[in-house]
């Protein structure tokens, strides 16, 4: 399955067009800015600059640089604008999916961003957005590296997870062109084949993807000369809540949903923190360890 064109129009404003698919029981949003040129270009430098003197982070990444989690504070016209425009779709999507929403559930949003910058044979591991109050999340293709309107590697490719049967269109399985090596050999061998039940996004500048925070995902390998940059978002709201499918690893999800009011209280202090010092002291100066409470995960 791909997803190229628009599929269906669901907004309040005149002009905004959201694409809406549905991969099993998820609902995936895509919307692409036509004015936007400028500001990607803005956001190339920017992401680049930030590259060139930081030594990035190692998450869900094989291979390629991973901003830390804190682009919704590097301020700036661009920064900002991209904001604006997450904020934008953002409030689409809850017009789309929840019954009259009222101002409290389109407002008060929090967003955790990063860069992501990928080079010829990097890859993303199949993962999740999930923990702490992480409702929605987005990508915003920056840069393909590649010729404009030929993306031909690097696809985000979102897992269905709902179980439903489908027809078997057939195909041997693709052998992985990067094989992984070391710790990160488990998560970072890509899938072999995405088949009948991956939903392929095709990178453009300027198209922006919101869906489920735990819809799982993945990126293909880069082929290209370039540099493939994107920009990924956690899309956080108190008083949504999602369902809670226990693993191993949701002892997170455990606190809020037995001790919302203690944790609602951790939350919005954390958040407070974070933002009345980023306006003081520029978050690049802050110690490691201060960075890592303040801006990973909820």
């Amino acid at each position: 399955m791909t997803v190229d064109d628009v599929t269906a129009d669901r907004t309040a404003i005149p002009g905004f067009t959201l694409a809406e698919d549905d991969i099993g029981a998820s609902p995936l949003f895509t919307h692409f800015w036509p004015d936007c040129d400028e500001l990607n270009a803005q956001l190339r430098q920017i992401v680049l600059d930030r590259m060139a003197v930081s030594p990035g982070l190692k998450k869900s990444n094989c291979g390629g640089w991973q901003s830390e989690r804190n682009l919704q504070l590097w301020g700036g016209p661009a920064i900002e604008e991209l904001l604006d425009r997450m904020h934008t779709m953002l409030r689409e999507v809850i017009r789309a999916t929840v019954d009259d929403p009222d101002d409290s559930l389109l407002t008060g949003w929090d967003i955790e961003a990063w860069a992501n910058v990928n080079q010829l044979g990097d890859t993303v591991a199949a993962h999740t957005h999930t923990g702490g109050v992480n409702m929605w999340a987005a990508i915003y293709y920056v840069d393909t590296g590649e010729s404009p309107g030929t993306p031909s590697s690097g696809f985000t490719r979102f897992m269905d997870m709902s179980g439903t049967p489908r027809p078997v269109r057939g195909g041997a399985p693709v052998p992985s062109s990067r094989p992984a090596t070391g710790a990160r050999q488990d998560r970072c061998t890509q899938p072999e084949w995405h088949g009948d039940h991956d939903l392929q996004i095709r990178p453009h500048p300027g198209r922006m993807v919101v869906f489920p925070a735990t819809l799982p995902h993945y990126v293909t390998a880069y082929e290209g000369t370039g540099k493939r940059i994107t920009i990924a978002f956690n899309l956080r709201h108190t008083r949504f809540a999602v369902a809670d499918f226990e693993n191993p690893y949701s002892r997170r999800r455990m606190l809020w949903r037995n001790y919302r009011g203690p944790m609602l209280v951790m939350y919005n202090a954390k958040r407070s923190l974070r933002g009345g010092l980023a306006s003081v002291v520029p978050v690049e100066k802050w110690p490691a360890g201060l960075r890592r409470r303040l801006l990973g995960g909820g």
